[in-house]
């Protein structure tokens, strides 16, 4: 039996410990320590850490004004929010509600508190959004509270911890190093509102984990991270993808092992197991439209993975994966977009993540049961959808709802692609786009230009016609049709041209025929002894200057010519 007074010693220890912490995350990062964006298709909220408020933003998203969004200040300056949640199917128009999950400052809050924390935001107006947008009237965040706000006290600061919502919104999980929870605020016991379990009691063989990113379905959920080595391992940590049931039982496992010889077997992973790094973020997501399909993208090795789920939500198996190449960054972000659409962000880095070179959406729509399919179907930005002035280019992430996109970039900036019915385009040139230049931007619909076709519901932009196809633009842009085999259609035609009217010009011109000697000696000498019939070459010819100087020197008035030539040298500067 363990003495009192050292049970008192711990207790004592452990919150000096607290009131001693150091934690002093940076508040102008959209990118430290979780995600600070979540939407589905009745809201979407944005941490701003800086300025202690949550933008707010409502359906419908159809154009960009300050009508449907406001600010919700914290309820206390001194909590840091490591992420916000929203369940991607939660579609309740009244009194809907946010997730959210962090730390307070030390010492204490402005109750006393300290510690991990999580709450539940919710909007008590009776009005709906569409009414506001119906009267053309500006929506208030008044109404928003602040509901079963809970503390996790009993342990230290928590560097790496994620959270993830159940689709439904009933529920959400929280994982952390230390600890796991399952927090339910709509339950009627309130001792049942958070059930936490110690880490060590939830993860295989008693090892340390570290959560990077979590997604939830309703049957299961997946968990990707490192495991720590040890400080003794050549490999300090390793990366690892846990199913999970939603009673936080770990089912089956994945662990990654690079390829012999790749540049990813090289790497330690020695910074990730200390200070929160952006270097060694995840990003997981579950394919509402499929749950057995899940993408995980690893981007401190540039790798997406493609994971399938058994039926029976109990093994979990690498399908297919992608490498993307000598850079870090590929998969900062995956969402899926539809049953066989996804988005993958490519947010390029140097190896040792000092340099940043380019930020890129990549889109794929052939997606199948195993895999994203052969290759990219479009990229943003392009001249269709570009980023614009107010977007900056350094994108940090991408969320769906699903079957939209937003992308956050560095500064908090927003841009929001709305799929569009087959013929049209989600446009982000502003110059193009209704209401007012706020944030976030949010897609216009526009019809695909002359030459191209969109035959598929989605965010992407339109295709070029292929060779031998065409598209008017007299009807809308959904399919291009077939020129005639005798006609002349190249990559992206908005009409065909009869090749009776082409003209043939061949631009190919006769290279001058190569002396049969190779010697160049001899090729000097065969040029010194060749005068050539036209006036330029005799003019260059030595062998004429040759005879014309024995002429001189022979001639019986030579030195009249001598004397001649002496008073044109005598005024030249031959230097």
């Amino acid at each position: 039996m363990v003495p009192p007074i050292v049970y008192e010693l711990f207790i004592l220890s452990l919150l000096w410990s607290r009131l001693t912490s150091d934690f002093a995350p940076d508040t102008k990062s959209y990118d430290a320590y979780g995600l600070k964006l979540a939407a589905n298709d009745v809201m979407m909220v944005e941490v701003r850490s800086d300025s202690k408020t949550f933008l707010v933003q409502f359906a419908p998203y159809n154009y960009a004004t300050t009508s449907l969004q406001c600010s919700v200040n914290y309820d206390d300056s001194t909590h840091y929010v490591y992420s916000v949640g929203i369940g991607s199917q939660q579609k309740t128009n009244t009194t809907p509600y946010f997730f959210i999950v962090g730390e307070v400052l030390p010492p204490t809050d402005q109750s006393g508190h300290n510690g991990t924390f999580i709450g539940l935001w919710r909007n008590n107006d009776t009005t709906l959004a569409q009414q506001y947008a119906d009267a053309e009237q500006t929506i208030s965040c008044d109404y928003f509270q602040i509901e079963q706000l809970k503390f996790l006290s009993d342990y230290a600061h928590q560097e790496f911890m994620v959270l993830t919502v159940d689709p439904y919104g009933q529920f959400a999980l929280v994982l952390a190093t230390d600890f796991v929870f399952i927090y339910r605020p709509f339950t009627n016991n309130c001792n049942d509102v958070i059930t936490v379990t110690k880490s060590t009691l939830v993860w295989p063989n008693n090892v340390t984990f570290m959560p990077r990113a979590a997604d939830t379905d309703i049957n299961f959920t997946i968990v990707a991270g490192f495991v720590d080595q040890g400080p003794n391992s050549q490999i300090r940590s390793k990366p690892i993808v846990y199913l999970m049931s939603n009673n936080l039982v770990v089912l089956d496992s994945w662990s990654y092992t690079p390829t012999n010889s790749t540049w990813q077997s090289r790497l330690t992973n020695a910074g990730s197991t200390g200070i929160w790094s952006a270097m060694y973020v995840m990003s997981v997501d579950i394919n509402p439209f499929d749950h057995t399909r899940v993408l995980v993208g690893l981007p401190s090795t540039n790798t997406l993975l493609f994971f399938t789920v058994s039926n029976d939500y109990t093994k979990i198996t690498l399908t297919s994966f992608i490498d993307n190449g000598g850079n870090l960054g590929f998969g900062k972000g995956v969402a899926w977009l539809a049953l066989n659409q996804a988005a993958v962000l490519n947010s390029a880095y140097s190896l040792d993540y000092n340099t940043w070179f380019s930020s890129q959406v990549y889109l794929y729509t052939n997606a199948n049961e195993t895999s994203l399919g052969a290759a990219v179907t479009a990229v943003i930005p392009n001249t269709q959808q570009p980023l614009g002035t107010t977007i900056s280019p350094l994108i940090i992430n991408i969320i769906s709802t699903p079957s939209s996109l937003a992308i956050l970039n560095g500064s908090g900036g927003i841009l929001f692609l709305l799929a569009t019915v087959p013929g049209y385009y989600a446009s982000t040139d502003t110059s193009k786009l209704r209401g007012t230049a706020t944030m976030p931007v949010i897609s216009q619909q526009v019809t695909c230009i002359g030459g191209t076709y969109k035959n598929d519901i989605g965010v992407h932009s339109c295709f070029p016609c292929v060779n031998g196809s065409k598209n008017s633009r007299d009807t809308a842009g959904i399919v291009c049709t077939a020129c005639a085999s005798s006609a002349f259609c190249p990559l992206g035609a908005v009409a065909e041209v009869d090749a009776s009217e082409l003209q043939t010009i061949s631009q190919a011109q006769a290279y001058p025929k190569s002396p049969e000697s190779t010697i160049f000696d001899e090729i000097l000498i065969q040029n010194m002894f060749s005068i050539g019939g036209s006036f330029h070459c005799i003019l260059v010819s030595p062998l004429f200057w040759t005879f014309t100087v024995m002429f001189c020197t022979i001639h019986p008035k030579k030195h009249i010519w001598r004397e001649q030539i002496k008073k044109v040298f005598r005024q030249m500067d031959l230097v």
